[in-house]
């Protein structure tokens, strides 16, 4: 079935009348036309399908809410088909399984957090798709609850405008589902992708900027986060807990901000972090470990780590890591710890890259004749007081620094040791890594 908006009806008329006027023509051009829809005919449309029916849009805006509780198909004209909400409310709800929404311009939510106010949402679906979609001018983009194999590729998601971050929505927000696939999609200009008691989902090449947290994973179970390109945000990827979570080949680049992290780890067991690039953070990885945690690892290997401020930033502890095979290059402070006197223990730490290592190779192994040991002197000053380092870099902290480290008067404080750190980096190139 092809509808029609009422924006196409207008067009439709003023053509049909200057048609109309010529005798010949009348009798046919009323065989020609399609049944013409008006406001609300969109609805109207899919209560009156058949289960599974294809509705084919044609190009206009349907200002209309749109209730969907039967499978279907409804396909629109790229970036020609609009279905625009009046700013109050969800603007799509799916309460069937077995529905395909595809190339359509969906906007116009409401502005109600406590609702969830969103362009699209679902509950208690299933094998529903939504594709080559762009969604605008919506508090909440996709919201994804309590639903099965649902797959989200190809759309272009924006928030409603807002200078302070916290006050947008989440792009696509997924709670309590399984089987749920994000991939090829563009998010810009919203608040965070978010993952919540979910599992088995894959979040695959996405491309996402101007955020607050590129990703946010909380108490999921078997995410596959793979080749996301991340910039601009306060967190790149921020994870809360969670179980069998894979973070690969993803790209999180300029999160400068005084608190800006690549990626952000806080508990949870089985985290496998390989092969990541994190550029230009402030802080490339923060762990936040607690001293109690049992049987819980974190696996963090084959990243490449270049150009932020901080690459290791601990919390709390330092214990439960295995770090290999990562390359270190240029960061300002490789390795921060914030609490003095922190548990440290059951980590396994070598074979990484570091440029500051300043040892030889006597053997040709490719591995250092000595350990790779990061102590601090006089950093402690404003490693474990946060007030202090407003005076970091500064001429007098440095010259005292140089003192401690010549003559100390007060022993360092030994962070991390690998024992076997390469001469070589593991990673490829930063051009070859960003391609």
């Amino acid at each position: 079935m092809t509808i029609r908006s009422a924006e196409s009806k207008t067009k439709w008329k003023a053509f049909g009348y200057k048609l109309l006027r010529t005798p010949v023509v009348r009798g046919a051009l009323f065989h020609c036309f399609s049944i013409l829809l008006t406001a609300g005919a969109l609805q109207e449309a899919i209560d009156s399908a058949a289960p599974g029916a294809t509705l084919k849009l044609s190009a206009g805006t349907f200002r209309e809410q749109v209730h969907i509780d039967k499978p279907l198909t409804i396909l629109g004209i790229p970036g020609r088909t609009v279905i625009e909400g009046p700013g109050k409310g969800t603007v799509v709800r799916i309460r069937a399984s077995h529905v395909r929404l595809e190339n359509l311009v969906i906007a116009g939510s409401g502005h109600r957090r406590d609702a969830l106010d969103a362009a699209i949402s679902m509950e208690g679906a299933s094998d529903v798709q939504i594709r080559g979609c762009r969604i605008e001018k919506s508090l909440f983009g996709i919201v994804v609850e309590m639903s099965r194999r649902v797959k989200l590729a190809r759309n272009r998601l924006r928030s409603y405008p807002e200078k302070v971050v916290d006050n947008r929505g989440d792009f696509i927000r997924i709670w309590g589902s399984r089987g749920v696939g994000v991939i090829d999609n563009t998010l810009s200009g919203g608040r965070d992708l978010s993952v919540s008691r979910s599992r088995d989902v894959q979040i695959e090449n996405n491309r996402i900027a101007e955020v607050r947290y590129g990703l946010l994973l909380s108490m999921d179970r078997n995410v596959s986060i793979v080749g996301n390109r991340i910039r601009r945000a306060y967190a790149g990827i921020f994870v809360q807990g969670g179980q069998d979570l894979n973070l690969t080949a993803n790209r999180i680049v300029a999160t400068r901000l005084a608190t800006g992290t690549g990626i952000l780890l806080q508990h949870g067991h089985g985290i496998h972090v390989t092969d990541n690039l994190l550029l230009g953070c402030a802080q490339a990885f923060y762990i936040d470990s607690s001293p109690v945690e049992i049987g819980l690892r974190r696996f963090i290997e084959r990243n490449l780590v270049i150009d932020n401020v901080t690459a290791l930033h601990f919390h709390a502890a330092i214990r439960n890591n295995r770090i290999r095979d990562n390359d270190f290059i240029g960061n300002l402070d490789d390795v921060v710890l914030d609490i003095p006197r922190a548990k440290r223990g059951d980590n396994e730490i070598a074979r990484n890259y570091w440029s500051r290592y300043e040892g030889f190779d006597r053997n040709g192994d490719g591995l250092g004749d000595t350990p790779y040991r990061v102590l601090i002197y006089a950093d402690k000053l404003w490693q474990y007081d946060h007030r202090l380092r407003f005076f970091y870099a500064t001429p007098l902290l440095s010259l005292l620094d140089f003192i401690e480290r010549i003559a100390p008067f007060s022993a360092p404080d030994l962070l991390l040791t690998d024992p076997e750190p390469r001469m070589a980096r593991v990673t490829p190139r930063i051009s070859e890594a960003t391609e």
